[in-house]
């Protein structure tokens, strides 16, 4: 009974430890983070200028777009409409792939920390 309670202590606290991880490095790269996120709504604009179409659904085909889920209920119809749309998956792709390596990341240095391993370079100069 005591071992179960200590490794769902454990298991919590090494959970915590990877949000603390993922945190700090996505606050390292808020800048990276937060200019694809503008680009993708300011592009999300601009595709809906091009097309003829509410802001608000423009801004939704984007975000869309870049998850790449990409329901189907807006689609492109212009030239210049289908480079957006392109464009906006290319960098949801670079964006959520950014976020994956920030997860892995902070999953790795997790794992160090719960088997007791020490990877991180040396900081001394």
């Amino acid at each position: 009974m005591s071992k179960n309670t200590e490794i769902r202590v454990t298991d919590w606290m090494s959970f915590v430890t990877f949000v603390r991880h993922f945190q700090h490095y996505c606050f390292v790269l808020r800048g990276i983070l937060l200019a694809q996120f503008s680009l993708v709504v300011l592009l999300g604009v601009l595709f809906a200028w091009c097309e003829s179409i509410p802001i608000g659904q423009g801004v939704y085909f984007s975000l869309i777009t870049a998850t790449t889920a990409g329901l189907g209920d807006i689609a492109p119809k212009t030239g210049i409409g289908q480079c957006l749309a392109v464009s906006i998956a290319y960098l949801g792709i670079i964006l959520f792939g950014l976020v994956v390596a920030v997860a892995t990341r902070a999953f790795g240095i997790t794992i160090d920390q719960y088997l007791g391993v020490d990877n991180r370079p040396d900081r001394t100069p």
